[in-house]
This record gives C-alpha cells, structure tokens and sequence, in this order.
C-alpha cells in the first residue's frame, strides 16, 4: 500500500511506471498528481491519492515531519513501522477516505448523466460490480460480525468428531490425564475416515483473513483453531485455489457457509490470474475534489427542496444544482435573524484550500450574486402566490409589502481544516474571526434593502465531516445540522450586535392601519431603514449607522424621521432598543 498526494510533484518515469499515462499531468521532468482517489493495480498494489489538505508548506504529512515523497517510495507498513500510532490512524483512515469515495459514487450517478463530465468522477466499476478494496472489507466485516456462529460451527465438528472414537487405540497410543481419579484423553482416535468440507472452507476462509490482515494492516483479531496456510503456500495458493474451492461446491447447506463458499469465490476470482472475470485493476478516481468536499458539506448542511417553479420555469432545485454544474453549494431554510417566527434562506459556499489559503475577489462577487438570485426567486414565488397559494412556504419572508425592507439575507464560506489528526468526532466549527466579514451595498446607511448583504467566514473540521459522510445516520445528520443552523444564526446577531455599526430602535403602534398611514407619510426618510416582523405587525423596527448617517445624532431621530403634521405621527417617538433587534444572547452550540 502507497500514498501520494493530490498536487504533489514526482519523478515522471517513476509514475509512467505505476499507472502509465493516468492520474497525472507532466510539466518537464516531473508528474504532478492531479487526482484523488483509490487504484488498485494489475499486480496487486494497492494505491491512495490524498487530498492537498494533509500536505503542509514544508511538504511534509501534516506534523509527522515525514517528508511526502516517503509515502510512494515505501509502503506504508515498512514508512511507518516504528510508528505505530500513525500507523494506526492511516488504519483508520484509509478506510474511512475509500468509504467516502464509494458514498460520493453511489451520491452522484445520477447526477453525471446530467451534469456531463463536469464532475470529473472516473471508475470502472459499473453500478452492481465492486471493486477490490469493497472485497476485502466485505469479507472482515462478514468476519466481524458473525463470530458466534465462527465459535460455534468449530465446537459442532470437534463434537461431530468424538462421536466415532476408536477407545482400543486411544488408549494403547497415550497416557490420560487423571483428575479426581478419572481419565482424561485430550487426542481423541476417531474412525472417521471421510474428508471433512467444513474444516477445508474454514482453513480457507481464516488463511484469507490472516493473508488480509498482514498485507493490508486492518485492524482485526483472528482466533483461529485450524492450520493457517502463509506465505508462499498462500501465493501459490491464489494461483490455483479457485479450482480447488469449486471442488466442494455443493457440501453446504447453511446459509452463512455458501455466504463464507461465495466470498472466497468472488477473492479468487479476482486474484487469479486464468479467471475470465479478473479485472486488470480498478478505481475510483475525482478529478476536481472540491466537488467531492462540497458533496460532503452538503449531505451535513442542505434541505431537500421541492420543484416548485415560477411561470419561467426557476425553481430552488434550480437555482442549486444549475446545468453548468455548479450555482449554490449549500442552501437550508432556517429562522430569520429578525424574527423566529419567519424563515430566509442561509446560502453557503464550500472552499477546499490548503489551510492558510485566500479567497479571491471573484469568489466573494458570485456569493453576493448567488444571494440577489435566492432573494429574487422568492420575491417571484411572493408576487405568484397570489394565483397559486401553495407556492411558497408562509414562513419565508424577504420582502414586507407594507415597509418594502428586506430581510437580512445570512451568507458564508465554509472551508475543511485539519488541526488534529486523531479527532473524527468533534466539528471543529467556528467563524474565522481574522477574516472578518464581507459586505455589500448599494445604499451603505440601509440595512434592510434587498442590495445590503453579508458574508462570514467559517471552518470546519474535514475529519469530522468525512466521518459523518459515512458513518451517521440520517437521525444523526439531522440532529448535527439544527445544531450548525443555529451556530450560523447565533454568530450573524452578534455581528449585528457587536461590529456592524447599526443600532436598533423601534416604534410601536396601537394597530397596523396606523402603522400604514405613518409608513405612508414618511416613506421617503425611512426606506430601507425599517421593516415589521410576522410575530409583531404593528412595530416597527429601525436600524441606523451614524457613521453612515452624517446628518443625524441620536438625539434627533424624531425629528429628521417623523416630519409631518398628521395627528397619527406627530406624537411618536423611538425609542431605543440595543445594537441587535433580538436579545443579544449567543449560546455556544456544541456537538
């Protein structure tokens, strides 16, 4: 077993050898990996091409200061053999890494047909075939998970063999063991004389999962009662045990002793060399892994959306999975900063980086642009529900019609980091503080105007979503992305709170015709600046940033605000509430 590492440089004839002219491209002397994925070759060799993530500038593996190329000059097992804790981990990891892949095939073939080559998957094992790597871990979880009947099946032949004991030769041959005077004979002579089928699938079976255990280091303990073959007998016998199994196919009845008959089978087929159904190699191969990455933060974060269209023909599904492959990584309804009682939609990107790495310009421009075609679409779906009631969800709210103040639309980069190897279960989410948060604005002093929007940026930790990926159920998943919805809410009130610049003030009428008449009246000073909720029609809520506002003062308000004589307006006041519309409590959310 070899590892390389996705954009890593090597010498071009030693790659030429191992795969020829794949999974790489050459730029002079050298072959630079531009796959990641899993390659099991004709000779039997067994390669992983990693992620850049666990490569560091220094090009070692992660703090291992193993130096990258060790990992394809070596096998993992002769690299690390005075490391048994990193040996461990890649035990653990590996199989982890190939289960992803397999879940990403198994995520996204529908979705190829579609999107064309825009994913760059590559595998030439069809949709019911599997590959080497889902054998060999077929087998040792079938191992693992019936070893009572292992237990069991053993004790039934040795009590099938005392049955027939030849007591004269027993007794003449050796001395018994005597205990409170009675004798006791430990090598039985029995008079069967019939070749025993059970005991020979058996040797097989345990000299296959000792042959696994020692080739591709799985974690496994074997308790075997039987005379293992090893070594160079196990080769040979890869070259000619399909014949010798086929010989006692028809000797078992039980269901888990065909299982046991099929999986050996299915091996040696696979291994030797004169079977019509071995496969030169096979693989699973991404070529642009951010994609892989994105899945993966998806399956964590993301709703599923209905089809629901405007007259054009939009939907959500649409808008989030475009024909060029890639519009909006993650989408999830969820509770609106404002109000509880209403939902927007919170609009992520995935960016898989090498940790340290910046974003672009570009990318900051389409998040913002992703965000006015969400807010748009349900502005759409507003205007149409007048016709078709069921078109939208009632709690989605964007737009007050009485106001005209948009919501605050919640937006974010998420980015996988590994800061600690051995931890595949905490999250490791949190907002990247240095990086700040992104804004954008027509109008720069109006906070609910559909043009105001705001990017924050968050990591997380990838060993823990590869984990999730592949190991949690649905439930599990369920519960883990309530939990992130509200880490997402809670870190944009205290932006509001602590670093926006804008202060909160609110103006409460006896009922909504009133609050009409004084939006009516000021509507001209006050756009962009207020807006209502769904829980409290008859409040309104206005948000000021002096340093915007270079006219007003806090101790003006009413007057630049409420300008007109109308006996409904000229006796409010606003009155202040704090630097956040919601009770600024932040819980930490943790999993």
């Amino acid at each position: 077993m070899k590892i390389l590492f996705e954009g890593a440089k090597y010498n071009i004839n030693d790659l030429k050898s191992c795969f020829g002219d794949k999974f790489y491209h050459q730029i002079g002397d050298y072959g630079y990996i531009d796959v990641v994925g899993y390659y099991h070759s004709n000779d039997n060799q067994l390669y992983y091409f990693l992620p850049k993530l666990f490569i560091t500038e220094k090009e070692t593996f992660l703090d291992s200061e193993i130096y990258y190329l060790n990992f394809f000059k070596f096998k993992i097992e002769e690299l690390l053999k005075e490391n048994i804790t990193l040996l461990n981990w890649f035990r653990k990891f590996l199989i982890l890494f190939y289960k992803s892949l397999s879940e990403y095939k198994r995520r996204v073939d529908d979705k190829i047909i579609l999107l064309g080559e825009t994913l760059q998957l590559s595998s030439n094992i069809g949709e019911n075939e599997f590959t080497f790597l889902d054998l060999v871990l077929t087998t040792l979880n079938f191992y693992k998970k019936n070893k009572d009947f292992f237990v069991f099946h053993i004790k039934e032949q040795e009590t099938r063999k005392n049955k027939k004991v030849n007591w004269n030769k027993t007794i003449r041959k050796q001395q018994p063991v005597f205990i409170d005077s009675y004798p006791i004979y430990d090598n039985l002579n029995t008079k069967s004389k019939v070749i025993n089928n059970d005991e020979i699938l058996m040797t097989y079976f345990y000299s296959l999962l000792n042959y696994l255990k020692d080739e591709y280091k799985v974690d496994i303990v074997i308790d075997c009662p039987y005379t293992l073959i090893k070594g160079e007998r196990f080769k040979d016998l890869l070259d000619n045990g399909l014949y010798k199994i086929k010989k006692i196919k028809n000797n078992y009845y039980s269901d888990k002793l065909k299982a046991i008959y099929n999986l050996l089978i299915l091996f040696f087929e696979r291994t030797f060399v004169g079977s019509i159904k071995n496969k030169n190699d096979d693989f699973i191969i991404v070529k642009h892994y951010h994609n892989v990455f994105e899945d993966m933060i998806d399956k964590l974060l993301s709703d599923s959306f209905s089809n629901r269209r405007t007259s054009n023909g939009i939907s959500l599904n649409y808008l989030k999975n475009n024909k060029d492959g890639k519009i909006l990584d993650h989408l999830f309804e969820f509770e609106s900063i404002l109000d509880n009682d209403e939902s927007v939609f919170y609009i992520g990107d995935s960016k898989y980086y090498k940790h340290n790495s910046t974003l672009s310009e570009n990318s900051v421009f389409k998040q913002f642009t992703y965000a006015k075609n969400v807010i748009q679409y349900n502005i759409d779906l507003l205007h149409e529900n007048i016709k078709i009631p069921s078109l939208i969800n009632k709690n989605i709210r964007y737009r007050d019609e009485v106001t005209e103040g948009y919501s605050i639309s919640p937006n974010f980069f998420i980015q996988g980091v590994i800061n600690n190897i051995n931890d595949f279960d905490n999250n490791g989410l949190i907002q990247n503080i240095r990086k700040g948060t992104e804004k954008s604005a027509h109008f720069k002093e109006r906070l609910f105007d559909r043009d105001t929007l705001f990017i924050n940026y968050y990591e997380i930790n990838f060993l823990f979503v590869l984990n999730v990926y592949t190991n949690y159920s649905q439930d599990n998943i369920i519960q883990i992305r309530k939990i992130f919805k509200n880490i997402f809410k809670s870190h944009f009130k205290s932006y509001f709170k602590n670093h926006s610049g804008f202060d909160f003030y609110e103006l409460c009428f006896e009922n909504e015709s009133d609050l009409r008449e004084f939006v009516d009246f000021e509507f001209r000073n006050l756009t962009g600046r207020i807006i209502r909720t769904l829980s409290q029609p008859d409040k309104l809520i206005l948000a000021i940033n002096f340093k915007r506002e270079n006219k007003l003062n806090e101790r003006n308000l009413s007057d630049i605000f409420i300008v007109t004589n109308n006996p409904i307006t000229k006796q409010k006041e606003f009155r202040y509430i704090s630097s956040c519309p919601i009770i600024p409590s932040i819980k930490d959310y943790e999993f």
